[in-house]
């Protein structure tokens, strides 16, 4: 199972990925690509309300300030750059306090949006058993009258369902700007492959 091709993608799409980005994104020398874009916070407004939107914002201050400047992290990560040399670096050490202080914005706006989407988790909780309810009654009908789904349905549902959580989790990540509502298109994308996941189930058999 551990080196099953389901297992490589769990690792590329929920763990490689979203490390790369956070590797990579920081090199970006754009400044403004590392901040939460105008447009992003009016998408927020506009979907969830400003009261919504305004505790969104605090909750990400809260957690960034408790999980990674009172514990130490963040001026521990400036403090070897911070040292003073008797040479010159030839600005590597400036290099690597943009490429740190990039990171721990990239960081912030995961968690500023990781909040933001958790105002679509009860819903899409609700809907996904439901639908996914409704693909197991389809799968039981379909077996009952001798039917037969191909095995190929199950295992693109399967790659599909875990394409989209690491498109997510990575989309936490990304320096582009992310609007609100993309929130319910993945929501009902999950909700479709699940029907199908639990329609193709052992069907057949």
């Amino acid at each position: 199972m551990a080196s099953s091709r389901f297992a490589s993608h769990v690792r590329l799409w929920l763990i490689i990925s979203p490390l790369m980005i956070c590797t990579l994104a920081p090199f970006i020398q754009d400044q403004t690509a590392f901040e939460i874009s105008r447009s992003e916070r009016a998408s927020v407004e506009g979907v969830l309300g400003t009261e919504k939107a305004d505790i969104a914002v605090a909750s990400a201050n809260a957690r960034f300030r408790e999980w990674f400047i009172d514990s130490g992290a963040v001026k521990a990560s400036f403090a070897g750059s911070d040292a003073p040399t008797a040479f010159s670096d030839g600005g590597a050490s400036t290099f690597g306090r943009g490429w740190m202080q990039h990171f721990w914005l990239t960081i912030y706006r995961a968690l500023y949006r990781s909040a933001v989407a958790h105002h679509w988790l009860l819903g899409a909780t609700v809907l996904i058993l439901a639908i996914f309810n409704d693909g197991s009654v389809s799968r039981k009908i379909h077996a009952a009258s001798a039917g037969f789904a191909n095995p190929v349905s199950f295992h693109v549902a399967a790659h599909g369902l875990m394409l989209c959580f690491g498109i997510g989790a990575s989309a936490l990540l990304l320096p582009i700007s992310l609007l609100a509502n993309w929130w319910t298109y993945v929501v009902c994308l999950v909700g479709l492959l699940c029907w199908r996941l639990a329609a193709s189930f052992h069907v057949g058999k």
